[in-house]
């Protein structure tokens, strides 16, 4: 395409976008956001509350806090030097980020909606703290009809607990009950947004792992109009078709995980994600600055009626914690599913895997992403040597690719033929065919890149004294620099392509863009593209003195490399140059040595 074409382009482009964005609201006035069908205060409580009571357990790398006001969690701090939050003094960081008594994680939920006869009066009851060691909280609720006992304790494995609910029916006629459990999560918008290709450490989802299929659902997943669908239950849950796995509320780094293990029957898997923001005030949910969303992944088991004197017991384990790869692989239930890898996870999870072997033997990140980033650029050596072979012919032709720059630089499909015409006779493969094999290579980096983008071993690890967070932008911004420097070489050693003004282009914009990307991305992926540039760069440069070394001593003719800024008459003519014939190539013809 014509250069003055593509700007015309994208000037529409750019008026297109601007008059969505300013034009249009400013004509036709801006309507106010449709809410979804869901009530945050839906969950009833007694009129008059018992005073609450705080039980804490002190697990193995973590210290939990629970309230007698529903029994559920109100505080979960991972106790890990590295998983720390703050700008000044360093604290532990506390992964409940709730604060409505019906929005905590590990809440249980007995009350049928709707139903006859319910085991229970209220949704959050007030228990009774009848026993805790440290290790471990029993809470009790009894009334004239129900006997309950919720034990919750520390299992001895990282980030790990278990809950036990026991239900019994006291009174005298049948009665049912529905139980759900729940992990849960609040964030804002601004939270989870990124930033020039920084994917926010907070950007977070619900996962759905059923024995049939396992749903990843991000906020746009529960539009209000997306209630009317039949995913739905009739409490505007979205359910994930077959038994439940697990259920979760993951982030980048971080999941909250619930997992059946005894129940009277299999539970369902159900998510739901509430947008939270002062409709009083602000009628555009982005036009409040607290506009945020709650994420909800529950546990739902079928209705259960229990006889006069009758009895069952729950099981659920809990975990709360980093997404660390081989405390995900003890927890067991295909929970390292809460990783999510993208498209080419399958590539992506045998990178990590070989990446933690690497660590165990320099026993430092830093190194293993740079061990790794070398076995993958030989391991794709073999797709990269043709493009490279191709290179350094281009750059052999690069005084008949110039005049020809030159001499059709208004006619630009006659510049396209007359180059075709000269890489035919010199037998060197189209530019674009040469693309294939670094096409090919495209899902191995793309995994690489993902793995690297979510892994919490980089989580606050340093690597140098530039590189204090391997999962945040570095110091002084040296990494961007010489990124940026090294790509600027690594395109003077490409082939020519395009006129000179394009040439000129590709020169400074690749280098400018990957400067700029590395302004905000993780440190981590700065090592591994650093240390991929410099291996393109030497095998560039190895490739091509091999072939330059072996056309000597085949007694091969070598072409003399003339600066694109010499006059077209410096260029050295054989005999006979001038009466070789060119092919007719439409309105006129173009002269090609061979």
């Amino acid at each position: 395409m014509e250069r003055s074409n593509l700007v015309k382009w994208l000037f529409v482009g750019l008026a297109i976008f601007l008059f969505i964005q300013f034009g249009q609201p400013l004509l036709f006035g801006s309507s106010a956001d449709k809410l979804q069908p869901l009530d945050v205060n839906d969950s009833t409580a007694p009129a008059e509350r018992a005073p609450a009571e705080a039980c804490v357990i002190d697990g193995e790398r973590f210290r939990a806090e629970l309230s007698t006001r529903g029994g559920s969690v109100r505080h979960f701090w991972m106790t890990d030097p590295k998983y720390t939050t703050g700008n000044g003094e360093r604290r532990p960081m506390d992964l409940v980020t709730t604060s409505l008594e019906s929005r905590m994680p590990l809440r249980t939920d007995l009350r049928l909606p709707g139903g006859n006869t319910p085991q229970v009066p209220f949704d959050d009851l007030d228990w009774k703290l009848s026993a805790q060691d440290g290790k471990s909280c029993t809470f009790t609720y009894a009334d004239d009809t129900t006997r309950l006992t919720k034990v919750v304790a520390a299992t001895g494995r990282p980030f790990e607990l278990s809950l036990q609910l026991t239900v019994e029916n006291a009174g005298q006629e049948p009665r049912k009950h529905r139980l759900a459990v729940e992990q849960t999560a609040w964030r804002t918008q601004k939270d989870t947004e990124g930033h020039l290709g920084l994917i926010s450490e907070w950007i977070t989802e619900t996962v759905a792992a059923t024995d049939q299929k396992t749903e990843r659902q991000l906020p746009d997943a529960f539009e209000p109009d997306d209630f009317k669908d039949q995913e739905f239950t009739p409490e505007r849950w979205r359910r994930t078709p077959g038994a439940a796995r697990f259920v979760a509320v993951s982030s980048s780094y971080f999941s909250k995980i619930a997992i059946p293990l005894e129940g009277p029957a299999a539970p369902a898997a159900e998510t739901q994600i509430e947008e939270i923001w002062n409709t009083a005030s602000f009628p555009q949910k982005s036009k409040d600055p607290a506009f945020g969303h709650v994420y909800r992944a529950r546990l739902a088991y079928p209705e259960h009626e229990l006889a006069p004197g009758g009895a069952v017991t729950y099981k659920v384990l809990s975990f709360a914690g980093p997404k660390e790869r081989d405390v995900l692989a003890v927890v067991g239930h295909g929970t390292s599913e809460v990783i999510n890898l993208g498209w080419f996870s399958p590539i992506a999870k045998l990178l990590v895997s070989y990446l933690y072997v690497l660590y165990g033997a320099v026993g430092s990140w830093g190194w293993a992403i740079c061990l790794l980033t070398i076995t993958v650029r030989m391991l794709l050596f073999p797709l990269s040597i043709q493009q490279i072979k191709s290179s350094a012919a281009m750059r052999k032709l690069k005084p008949e690719m110039d005049e020809i720059n030159a001499r059709y630089k208004d006619d630009a499909a006659q510049r396209g033929l007359a180059m075709q015409e000269l890489w035919r006779k010199n037998k060197v493969a189209n530019p674009v065919i040469g693309c294939f094999p670094m096409l090919l290579q495209m899902p191995v980096w793309f995994a690489l890149y993902t793995a690297l983008q979510t892994a919490v071993e980089l989580y606050h690890t340093p690597f140098g004294p530039v590189i204090p967070d391997l999962s945040a932008p570095g110091k002084y911004f040296i990494i961007p620099i010489v990124l940026g420097a090294s790509s600027f070489i690594q395109q003077k050693l490409m082939p020519p392509q395009g006129d000179p003004a394009q040439q000129k282009m590709m020169l400074y914009l690749m280098p400018g863009i990957f400067t700029a990307m590395m302004l905000f991305l993780p440190a981590g992926l700065g090592v591994y593209m650093l240390t991929n540039t410099w291996l393109g760069i030497g095998q560039q440069v190895l490739v091509e003195r091999y072939l330059k070394a072996r056309d000597q001593r085949a007694g091969g003719i070598e072409v003399r490399e003339v600066a694109s800024a010499e006059p077209q008459s410096a260029l050295k003519k054989t005999p006979g140059d001038d009466d070789k014939s060119a092919p007719a190539l439409g309105k006129g013809k173009a002269r090609v040595r061979g």
